[in-house]
């Protein structure tokens, strides 16, 4: 994972022995030859094998001797549509890589590591003869640092997991209204009093540089402007548009306080300020932000309404498209490319109108006229975005449908598409409550329109997952990261008729324990966690109920208000990770029973429903004397009473009884109530047992 563009696996498999080594052949290179030494360590640690050759310098140049030869006719530069294909190719004797640049190979390595597998005489590489290449160039990943900042280790273990499926963009998310995370040698106060203590040195930012360069992954800054800016506004409250003293934000949402842009000096200031962030981040592209500006303090400020009409702006999206122009020049003379969120190019419309232009073709009547054309637009929002950007000539990414921050499972993310082209799950207008007409343009995806043409197809240049930090902690990340934003990985990677949910998700198991050896803590976190929430090491009773439960997704856990950055994100909900394995295992046997309903598969439901029945008692005893158990109990005395009943239903069935309507209507009942969220989650099983009660229905 993710699957290669052509892939034939044979029975031709390379035997490993303590005399594995390989050579470089082509360009040799600092990059590739410290990839190579990590390969072979990482191989030694997989098999236990005491390998000669880690260090690998260019004395390992064309060794006839050794059985992995890679040959790579140049030293790739990490940076858009960088060459990043190779051919892999494994027999009995010998394996070989060629790669046009050395980041093809080490996407080459990648996919050799994920091919050892053993048997009774020991491990091997699988004989597989490979081409691979990916399908967009851009494949991102977003971490925002001002919510919760996540130190270096954070960020490295991050690297090393986008690396094993071969992401190739680390957005870093620098400023917003919680915080200014990186150093500032023109404006030491930025980081000095609006970083909350937490920022990255120039030193550190090159050392993330250099890390992610080494793994062929590109680092593009992000300082949100002219809204989320109430960090810069705390140090320089000059510059804001309603002059007041600002404190940086311990909530989380959207706030009013926005950059004046009607100010020569806002402009000498951004120009210092992002041409010194531009010196830090080699890559020619960089995120300026412009999403939710609510417009609300521009209208409060008559200097500001002046100048609009002065110069015939006629809402907050024309001035800040003259905000955005301005910036632009300062980055062009940066030698930087700029990328914003849709708002940067949608104009403010009410849903009629915008239906009205979209279905007669009128996409240059849905944005702003006059945005330069070699602005990147990232989306959001949705299809609308990514459609009127491709439609008018601008290069897109999309990234509505990849927030993996909130919760959803993974299924929903990969048959998510860039290309909207039959596409089976386009995200719903929910998610970013931008409700305009997606649904008409669904209808047409699926029937299978083609809404771009191929040259408008080519302007959607990729996709980005987004990991905003607000309800995740250090113990936390890696849980709401991986192993889903695999499948993200995959979706950019892979040809587009790669959409096997369930082998996906057979891969996506396998796929998880190579993250886990790479650093990340989703696996091992959650057994530490609870063990703290449980105040004991004994959990063995409370991990069949934390199996089956999991976050409120979206943005239903903001609704309650009451987190702050500096709320306790140790609790139920934090333990609980999104699409459990156990639960769509449940899943499936369920739909197995009510497919073909036999004895067999009625006892294994009724095994797992009499496990909950008797484990809940334990629980009781356990939560007496510690609070923090209050609602794991909750969802274990619904899991009790929807088992018991569950138990006693299946057993009429099973006797060729018809249970009542009064039984059924007292379990479908019981069902909605247990799907009330307790303690920010949701007893998911409780949904998926609603599909049991046609069943019990029938004669």
């Amino acid at each position: 994972m993710p699957m290669p563009s052509s892939i034939k696996l044979s029975n031709k498999n390379f035997r490993l022995t303590p005399n594995f080594a390989l050579s470089i052949s082509g360009i040799s290179d600092k990059r590739l030859n410290k990839e190579s030494s990590r390969f072979m360590q990482r191989v030694s640690e997989r098999t236990g094998l005491f390998l000669k050759t880690w260090n690998i310098t260019d004395k390992n140049f064309n060794n006839p001797f050794a059985p992995l030869k890679i040959h790579s006719l140049s030293k790739g530069v990490v940076q858009m549509d960088m060459e990043e294909s190779y051919e892999l190719n494994i027999d009995e004797s010998k394996v070989t890589i060629h790669a046009k640049s050395d980041i093809g190979a080490i996407r080459a390595l990648e996919t050799l590591l994920q091919l050892i597998a053993s048997d009774a005489k020991g491990f091997y590489f699988q004989g597989a003869s490979i081409q691979d290449n990916p399908r967009f160039a851009w494949r991102g990943l977003l971490l925002s640092q001002p919510y919760h900042f996540m130190p270096m280790d954070v960020v490295k273990r991050t690297l090393d997991a986008m690396a094993v499926v071969k992401m190739n963009v680390f957005h870093l998310y620098i400023s917003d209204d919680q915080g200014y995370t990186i150093e500032s040698k023109v404006f030491p106060k930025l980081h000095q009093q609006a970083s909350g203590g937490n920022y990255f040195t120039h030193a550190q930012v090159a050392e993330i540089i250099e890390y992610a360069d080494q793994r062929g992954i590109r680092v593009i800054p992000e300082i949100d402007l002219p809204g989320h800016s109430t960090a810069i506004l705390t140090v320089f409250p000059e510059l804001a548009s309603t002059k007041k003293a600002y404190v940086l934000q311990d909530h989380w949402g959207v706030f009013d306080p926005t950059i004046d842009p009607t100010q020569e000096r806002t402009y000498v200031f951004l120009d210092t300020l992002l041409t010194e962030v531009a010196s830090l981040f080699p890559d020619h592209y960089f995120h300026i932000g412009g999403d939710e500006n609510t417009g609300n303090d521009w209208a409060k400020n008559q200097d500001i309404q002046a100048f609009m009409k002065e110069n015939k702006l006629n809402d907050a999206v024309s001035l800040q498209n003259y905000f955005n122009k301005r910036i632009q020049k300062i980055l062009k003379r940066s030698g930087k490319i700029t990328v914003g969120w849709d708002e940067i190019l949608m104009k403010k419309m009410d849903d009629s109108t915008a239906k009205q232009y979209f279905e007669a073709g009128n996409f240059n009547q849905l944005i702003e006229s006059d945005v330069p054309k070699d602005i990147v637009v990232q989306s959001w929002r949705g299809m609308e975005a990514l459609l009127s950007s491709a439609k008018n000539g601008y290069k897109s990414i999309l990234s509505k449908g990849y927030y993996i921050d909130l919760v959803q499972p993974t299924y929903y993310h990969y048959l998510n598409d860039p290309i909207p082209f039959l596409n089976k799950v386009i995200i719903p207008d929910s998610e970013a409550n931008f409700n305009r007409f997606e649904s008409e343009i669904i209808k047409k995806i699926q029937q299978g329109e083609r809404i771009l043409s191929p040259s408008e197809e080519k302007l959607i240049i990729g996709g980005e997952a987004t990991m905003w930090t607000e309800h995740v902690s250090l113990e936390t990340i890696d849980s709401r990261l991986w192993p889903r934003t695999a499948a993200i990985a995959e979706r950019l990677w892979s040809p587009a008729d790669v959409r096997d949910v369930d082998d996906m998700y057979r891969r996506l198991e396998i796929i998880s324990l190579h993250l886990e050896w790479v650093g990340s803590t989703h696996l091992k976190n959650k057994s530490m966690m609870l063990r703290r929430l449980a105040g004991s090491d004994n959990i063995q009773a409370l991990e069949p109920v934390v199996e089956f439960i999991e976050p409120l997704k979206g943005y239903k856990r903001n609704e309650a208000n009451n987190f702050t950055k500096y709320s306790p994100y140790t609790l139920l909900v934090d333990v609980a990770i999104p699409d459990p394995t156990a639960l769509r295992n449940f899943n499936k046997l369920l739909e197995s029973f009510l497919r073909i309903p036999s004895d067999a598969t009625m006892e294994k439901l009724v095994k797992q429903f009499q496990k909950w029945e008797n484990n809940h008692s334990i629980i009781q005893k356990m939560a007496i004397s510690n609070p923090l158990l209050a609602d794991l109990l909750t969802h274990s005395a619904s899991l009790h009473a929807i088992s018991k009943q569950s138990v006693a239903l299946l057993n009429l069935k099973k006797a060729k009884k018809k249970p009542s309507d009064l039984q059924i209507n007292a379990y479908a009942q019981l069902l909605k109530k247990s799907m009330k969220p307790a303690g920010y989650c949701e007893l998911s099983i409780a949904e998926s047992l609603q599909k049991i009660i046609p069943f019990l229905r029938r004669n």
